[in-house]
C-alpha cells in the first residue's frame, strides 16, 4: 500500500472533518504532511514541561530534528499521523493544537500510538477525536490493535483512555507507566 492509498484510506475515516469546540469555534482534523513542519515545532514549544514529560516520558526542551522528520513524514500504513488545526476567527491563520500518531510494530498488526494536545485546548474534545480518528485510520490500514504508554501521573490521559474503552495494565518493565490498549475491530 502506498502513501496515496494510505491517505485515501484515512480520508474515508469519519473523523477526518470539521469539529466544534465545546467552548465555541471549530477545528479540522486531517492527515499530517511535510507542510506542517513549523506548526509541529510551534506546538512543541507551546507544550508545558509537564505535557512534554507526559508525552515523551522524560524532560525535553527541544524536539529533535529526527523525531520532527518522522512526525511530518507519517503518511504510510506503518506510520500515520493526524493533525488538529484551529482556525482563528479574526484571521485566516490556523494553529496546530494536537497530533495523534501510530507506528506499526515490525511484522505485526499492532501499533503504538501517541497523542499531544496543546495545554490551551485540553478538555475541548480534541484529544478524544484525535484518538478515535487514529484508531479508525489504524483499522483502515490493517492494524488489529493499538497501544500506548501512559505515565501513571497523567490523570487526564487516563480518564480519556478509560472513556474511549482502552484497557489499562501496569507496565512490568516500568512501574511509573500504564500500557493502554484498544482493539480496532
Amino acid at each position: 500500500m502506498d502513501s496515496i492509498t494510505t491517505i485515501n484510506n484515512a480520508l474515508s475515516s469519519s473523523y477526518i472533518k470539521k469539529w466544534s469546540l465545546s467552548h465555541g469555534g471549530d477545528y479540522d482534523i486531517k492527515p499530517i504532511s511535510h507542510d506542517d513542519r513549523e506548526a509541529v515545532l510551534d506546538l512543541f514549544q507551546h507544550l508545558s514541561s509537564q505535557s512534554r514529560y507526559f508525552r515523551y516520558a522524560h524532560a525535553m526542551s527541544t524536539l529533535p530534528e529526527a523525531l520532527l522528520e518522522k512526525i511530518i513524514s507519517a503518511s504510510t500504513p506503518d506510520d500515520f499521523a493526524l493533525a488538529a488545526y484551529i482556525k482563528h476567527p479574526d484571521s485566516d491563520q490556523e494553529s496546530l493544537v494536537g497530533i495523534s500518531r501510530y507506528v506499526r510494530d515490525a511484522n505485526s498488526t499492532r501499533g503504538e500510538f501517541s497523542l499531544s494536545v496543546s495545554d490551551d485546548y485540553h478538555h475541548e474534545g480534541i484529544g478524544s477525536h484525535l484518538m478515535q480518528g487514529i484508531l479508525d485510520c489504524a483499522k483502515l490500514n490493517g492494524l488489529s490493535e493499538i497501544y500506548g504508554y501512559v505515565v501513571k501521573e497523567n490523570h487526564d490521559m487516563l480518564v480519556l483512555m478509560r472513556h474511549l474503552g482502552y484497557e489499562l495494565h501496569s507496565d512490568e518493565d516500568d512501574p511509573k507507566m500504564y500500557i493502554a490498549t484498544n482493539q480496532t475491530a
